[in-house]
């Protein structure tokens, strides 16, 4: 039994699908066309997952399994993606083992590839720590095709997720990169999408076992997924730095979009959106030199996905940031009882907008499309001499204009009018993006302070911000909600607009003195 560890980066894209779907996509002449094979490889797998109690493997982005295949016992750490390397791409070294549990061997770990991973696995307390945490037990018919330039493993997987008393079914189309250009994935993709629903999967069978145990098949509302930071070499080229940018956002993006579709909740309908931000800021960061047309398309694909999530998010603030504080101080009071509950029922559409927009066709096809558009780099022609200068040359050039933008404007922060207001807060808002997109390349003290300071000009006007949607939310209830008379959207709006009048008040007041801790923070480009 060979104990040497195969090493490879594994570069896959699974897409979840119904169940039902598999048989269509068999017979589907555009799909059975590209098999090698008419008669697929057939195997069931019933893998078994380890980590210790404290959960120190899944901390470190890691997955232990022992799969059964057939007779045979294979052995198998994968990484999570690999941004620095393809957005699909990631670690994964396996051996043939003897037995039902994993066999973490001096010889083995020498023969990873990664130290991060030997050190994890090589600590005493993992390795006395191990123990099974769930199962995945699915059937794969797997055919070899040719498409594009790739040759690439198309796998149907049909089974279940088995942690303690819960369990969630597995149905899913993994495409495998075997030779060849990873945006072809993304074609084969789009085409599966065009025969059958479908949506891409960002969870790993290991991350949507970790979530079911934490469940246990309860109501239990999953936890958001924020975004990790973003660590650019030093020597890092600026098409590097944009290609990294891009695969940490769609990473965040993937991650709350997987949760959001099974069941929107606040903060994953609220992190999506942050995601979503982030993307079309990373094109607005760099828009002086990516081609004019595909930047556009990409930021207005991206925008119509976020809008429905704008509307769930505007009505979640209106909720918990106006009219929760609002009741504490106004008890009682009939009127604002029924537009609470108006715009409970407005929320409640708007949720049901996120869900819909997320289960269309169109969505799949457009994420692809822009994930598809950064991983083949065909916007490089477009950096011209750019794409290979070091990437803190453009970050400094960046971050200088950025900055500038929002000092022209704030210099005047006391004598803005409404529309001056929220248009120094998207300036604030692209500037921080591109701080953060940028800050691994510098100091972390400077850029630690600097963005603070930022964040503290951005949450007084994005308050502010609030309190002018909030008016507008006020004004749509009373043209939309036929259970609203006159006399009590009167005596509603009064309690509200002088509510918000208040806040807005003590927000003006305090933003100069916040403007100018911001303008004592010298930039950390410098």
């Amino acid at each position: 039994m060979s104990s040497e560890a195969k090493n490879a980066t594994e570069i896959e894209l699974k897409l979840a699908v119904p169940a039902e779907a598999f048989s269509k996509l068999t017979r589907a002449p555009r799909l059975t066309a590209l098999f090698a094979s008419k008669t697929p490889i057939r195997k069931r797998y019933v893998t078994t997952y380890f980590d210790t109690a404290d959960r120190r493997l899944a901390e470190a982005e890691l997955a232990l399994r022992v799969r059964r295949d057939g007779r045979r016992r294979i052995q198998t750490v994968k990484t999570a993606a690999a941004p620095e390397i393809a957005g699909l791409a990631r670690g994964e070294w396996e051996r043939e083992i003897v037995g039902e549990t994993p066999v973490l061997d001096e010889a083995w770990l020498a023969e990873i590839g990664d130290k991060n991973v030997r050190k994890v696995l090589g600590k005493p307390k993992v390795q006395a720590g191990l123990a099974p945490l769930f199962t995945t037990d699915f059937r794969r018919q797997a055919w070899r095709v040719r498409y594009g330039v790739s040759d690439i493993e198309l796998a149907f997987d049909k089974g279940e997720i088995s942690a303690g008393k819960g369990s969630a079914p597995i149905a899913e189309v993994e495409l495998e990169l075997k030779d060849g250009d990873p945006a072809d994935l993304y074609g084969l993709a789009r085409d599966i999408a065009d025969i059958v629903p479908a949506s891409v999967e960002a969870r790993t069978k290991a991350e949507r076992g970790y979530a079911l145990l934490d469940t246990k098949g309860s109501a239990k509302t999953p936890s958001a997924v924020r975004a990790a930071p973003i660590r650019l070499a030093p020597e890092a080229t600026t098409a590097e730095a944009f290609a990294l940018i891009g695969r940490a956002c769609f990473r965040h993006m993937r991650a709350n979009e997987s949760l959001v579709r099974g069941k929107p909740f606040v903060d994953g309908v609220h992190q999506l959106r942050v995601a979503l931000r982030r993307l079309r800021s990373a094109l607005s960061a760099f828009r002086d030199i990516l081609p004019e047309d595909d930047r556009k398309r990409m930021s207005e694909e991206l925008r119509w996905i976020a809008s429905a999530c704008g509307q769930a998010r505007d009505w979640d603030v209106f909720r918990s940031e106006l009219l929760k504080p609002l009741a504490e101080h106004v008890e009682d009071d009939p009127a604002l009882a029924n537009v609470a509950a108006a715009a409970d029922r407005a929320r409640k559409r708007s949720y049901a907008e996120v869900t819909a927009t997320l289960a269309s066709p169109r969505l799949t096809q457009a994420l692809l499309d822009v994930e598809a558009w950064w991983e083949k780099g065909t916007w490089r022609d477009g950096m011209g001499s750019w794409a290979l200068l070091p990437a803190e040359e453009f970050a400094a050039a960046t971050l200088k204009k950025l900055h500038r933008k929002v000092e022209s404007l704030g210099e005047q922060i006391g004598d803005l009018e409404e529309v001056e207001l929220h248009e120094l807060r998207i300036r604030c808002k692209k500037l921080r993006y591109a701080a953060e997109f940028f800050r691994g390349l510098y100091s972390k003290k400077s850029a630690g302070a600097y963005l603070d300071a930022l964040a503290g000009v951005q949450e007084h006007l994005g308050a502010l911000n609030d309190a002018v949607v909030a008016k507008a939310l006020i004004a749509r209830l009373g043209k939309s909600s036929k259970d609203l008379s006159p006399e009590v959207l009167a005596r509603a709006d009064g309690i509200v607009t002088g509510w918000i009048a208040a806040r807005i008040k003590s927000d003006l007041d305090e933003l100069p003195g916040v403007w100018d801790e911001f303008r004592r923070r010298r930039p950390f480009w410098k």
